[in-house]
This record gives structure tokens, sequence and C-alpha cells, in this order.
């Protein structure tokens, strides 16, 4: 890491302190880039995830369009190349609407319903949650990020399958 000195010799005016500064402001606004120039002094900082990236993951993610029927409910088959997983509770289908609170997506990303294939479940329908209970894991740009419930209830639907993409703000468990 450069010195303060250095730094200041290939960024006139601004200090490593000052970069600092912008980056806890950045934070504390919730801003994920900040770009600024000055004669021939340029600088662009950014936070959090690259949106190209989020673009990227977002085009490659299926399009699925579901119709909720009132008949008994069946269990989707795994397409013959996909692996399936033994699965405790059986996920409801997103396109139905929830009666309940929920517990959203905070990111785009992969959700993942245990910390490992043969893993036991962070969350199942029936299990209480409180505001500092883990539910989940969503991968993003090959981060594991523990999502934690952040309300008080029970489960009473898991509203993704394991190992699908989600999107931002999407349900993942409704509560009661």
């Amino acid at each position: 890491m450069e010195d303060e000195t250095n730094l200041s010799k290939e960024a006139p005016g601004l200090a490593l302190k000052e970069i600092r500064q912008i980056v806890d402001l950045m934070s504390k606004n919730d801003l994920s880039v900040f770009h600024m120039e000055n004669g021939a002094f340029k600088i662009k900082l950014r936070r959090g995830c690259d949106i190209e990236a989020a673009k990227d993951l977002l085009s490659k993610m299926p399009m699925t369009h579901t119709t909720v029927s009132a008949g008994p409910a069946s269990v989707a088959q795994p397409a013959p190349s996909a692996v399936a997983a033994p699965s405790v509770a059986t996920p409801a289908p997103a396109a139905e609407e929830t009666r309940g609170p929920t517990i959203n997506s905070p990111m785009v990303g992969t959700f993942y319903r245990s910390s490992g294939p043969d893993e036991k479940p962070f969350a199942n329908i029936g299990d209480s949650v409180d505001e500092n209970t883990v539910v989940c894991i969503i991968e993003a740009m090959k981060v594991m990020n523990e999502i934690k419930a952040e309300a008080r209830g029970t489960i009473v639907r898991i509203l993704v399958d394991d190992a699908k993409p989600v999107q931002y703000g999407q349900p993942l468990f409704e509560l009661k």
C-alpha cells in the first residue's frame, strides 16, 4: 500500500485521509459509485457488486411462467440432466401470492437453503425465527452471504427452490 505522501504526488489535492472520508460518506449514504475529475486528476470509487456482472447474471436467469391451480399440489420433476437433492420441505411456487409477511432477498444471487449439499437447511417450514436467525445463504459474485430473517414469526412457506437465482426484493420465505 502506498503511503500518503506518494499518493498526494499522484493525486494532487486529495490525500489518503480525504479518500477514506469519501468512502465513509459513500457507506453512510448508501452510495455505490463516486466519480470526480479535476484537470488531469481523476478518481472513481465503486462499492458493492459490479453492475455489469449483475446485468450478465440477470440475462442468464430463466424466464418461467407458472399458472396457479386450485387442484392438488404436485411436485415438479427435475430435468433429466439435473441432480435432485432431497428436501425436507417442498418450496411453494413463486407465482403464488403471499398471505403473510415475507423475508425478502437483499440482493441478486443464487439462493441456498443450507451451507452445503449434505448439510441441514438453515430454516424449515414450522421453524420459529427472529431478527438474528440465519435462514439461508445467497451467493453473489462468488461470495456466500448469510441472510437473516430480520423479523419474528414462524415460517409457513419456502418460496424459492434451492440453488435457484433470486432477484433483489424477491420474497424467499413467508411468515405467520
